[in-house]
């Protein structure tokens, strides 16, 4: 087996104001990481705002080894998932959503799992969320 690469999968749609704080998300979590242990895969699923013209703007100026991915339409976010999937080159992935529902810190912690070497796949599971009255709704 080769080196150790978590590939993140982002499905992005209307997304535009979170690109910049998700991009520096990404820069925080890939420090936490060796060097070279992440590639990411941004998917914007045919997001009607200009989330694909920050992203591809931004992107080749990451720190590290990045896709740009972008639907005709929207498909919805599982069709983009597995996009993402279609051109992923590592053996281990995350899927992480765009505006950062989830912390980027756990797929370090699942990295760290997975480098043990004792398990294949770690799933994270949320116990509670916070969401706004009218979203719950």
């Amino acid at each position: 087996m080769g080196a150790f690469v978590i590939a993140l999968i982002i499905p992005v749609y209307k997304n535009e104001m979170n690109i910049p704080h998700l991009l520096e998300a990404i820069s925080n979590l890939e420090k936490t990481l060796l060097p070279g242990q992440l590639e990411t895969v941004f998917v914007v699923d045919g997001s009607p705002d200009r989330s694909y013209e920050l992203l591809r703007d931004a992107l080749p100026k990451v720190h590290w080894p990045s896709r740009l991915v972008l639907l005709s339409r929207n498909f919805g976010s599982f069709p983009a998932i597995r996009a993402g999937l279609e051109v992923v080159e590592s053996q281990y992935y995350a899927v992480m959503a765009a505006d950062l529902q989830e912390p980027p810190e756990l797929v370090a912690q699942m990295a760290r799992e997975l480098m043990n070497g004792d398990c294949d796949v770690v799933v994270a599971t949320r116990e509670s969320r916070q969401d706004p009255f009218f979203s719950k709704l």
